[in-house]
């Protein structure tokens, strides 16, 4: 059976989070939206303000000018109180980022994948971490956290990480969770990227909405109501394993016709290699020197300048990834879906991918449509999403357990 998972949080804990999604702030906003008694949210906040989380921004802007009244002080996190410490690795790069409480990036190192990296994956996270501290200036006194984002899930019984790939069996998550005093957190990547964009954009972001990720796999993440939405064993969101053509290639898990196997990142540059060895005439041809150079920006590139094979490439990709996000729309109904990838990223295949979706929701109402938008991508978003899982699970102690 299906269920949301419960979060386990303190009075104190549901205020930090109810100012983080909704500053500036005034206490008795917080006392209503919380459900907290206004006495108790007075107290909290004192002790809050005494200890500099939060801090006081000053008189909050009336609605109305001209009506007399109170104006009340508005809150906000106090951004450098502590800073947290994310780490993304996936087969593009491992990467880590420093950020204050708000999400602003203070330090960012990476390092591209090679399969020597992947085999001392476990020394090289540690590695880096270490030098980040140095880099800082700080001790890991000073971290709310340190959240990990992997390229899987972590079985929970074997306490490894549960991948399609055997490039991170030398991760060794004991290690790593042992050799610091602050919580160290691991969470699937496109999750930890949900999260960030629920804790820092709160302003854009509502309490429900799908987070569509698009890189070399693919992943869906579902926020309900506030609440990450796990499924029973904890593998909700696999979309790039959903079939989408009984008939088609074979997929790393072992079945035909993914979601992935037809619509990935590798699979729109795996296309475009083809396509540069067997069209002499084709553009790619001008724009790279070989196929094992062609990226996104070049796919984009040629499709932009109307190579004819090119676009047919990813216009087929394009109409699964519509079909896909339009039944996101249908099946969820979140408050919004975000698109997130290198392959969302381009005007015209933009133009392109919600034409389709139209085409796919014509026949509802046009808000599933006006509901999606489509998000910067950037090699800093998983690592920084790694910093929100910290916040989240280590300062604020929101539990993602299975209820």
């Amino acid at each position: 059976m299906y269920k949301l998972v419960k979060r386990k949080s303190s009075n104190r804990n549901k205020i930090l989070e109810c100012i983080y999604r909704n500053a500036p702030i005034s206490r008795t906003s917080i006392a209503k939206l919380t459900g907290i008694t206004p006495a108790t949210t007075t107290l909290t906040i004192a002790e809050l303000l005494d200890e500099g989380i939060v801090c006081e921004l000053g008189l909050e802007e009336s609605a109305d000018p001209s009506c007399a009244g109170r104006r009340r002080i508005s809150l906000d996190i106090c951004p450098d109180f502590l800073l947290s410490l994310g780490v993304e690795f996936n087969q593009k790069a491992l990467s880590l980022s420093v950020t204050d409480m708000k999400g602003k990036s203070l330090y960012f190192y990476s390092q591209p994948h090679t399969p020597a990296l992947g085999k001392r994956i476990t020394e090289a996270i540690l590695e880096q971490i270490d030098a980040a501290l140095h880099s800082c200036g700080i001790t890991e006194d000073r971290l709310a956290g340190i959240g990990i984002a992997i390229p899987g899930h972590i079985n929970a019984a074997s306490s490894k990480l549960a991948s399609n790939n055997n490039t991170w069996d030398s991760l060794d998550i004991a290690t790593i969770r042992s050799s610091f005093s602050v919580p160290v957190l691991f969470e699937n990547n496109v999750r930890c990227m949900a999260l960030s964009q629920y804790l820092f954009h709160p302003e854009i972001t509502p309490d429900s909405f799908a987070f569509f990720h698009v890189g070399l796999g693919m992943f869906c993440a579902n926020m309900m109501d506030g609440h990450l939405f796990l499924g029973n064993s904890y593998v909700s969101g696999e979309i790039g394993h959903t079939i989408v053509n009984p008939n088609g290639l074979r997929c790393e898990c072992g079945k035909q016709g993914c979601l992935q196997t037809i619509a990935s990142e590798q699979r729109f540059i795996h296309n475009a290699q083809k396509l540069y060895k067997t069209e002499p005439d084709g553009i790619l041809r001008h724009l790279v020197a070989s196929p094992e150079a062609i990226t996104m920006d070049t796919i984009a590139a040629a499709y932009s300048m109307g190579d004819e094979a090119v676009t047919a490439c990813v216009t087929h990709g394009l109409r699964y990834l519509g079909i896909s996000t339009s039944n996101i729309a249908i099946l969820m109904n979140p408050g919004k879906i975000f698109l997130h990838g290198a392959i969302f990223t381009y005007p015209e295949i933009q133009v392109e991918l919600m034409n389709i979706i139209r085409q796919q929701l014509s026949f509802v109402e046009s808000s599933h449509v006006e509901s999606i938008e489509i998000l910067p991508c950037g090699v800093q978003d998983g690592s920084i999403g790694g910093s929100a899982l910290a916040i989240l699970e280590g300062f604020l102690e929101v539990s993602y357990d299975q209820g």
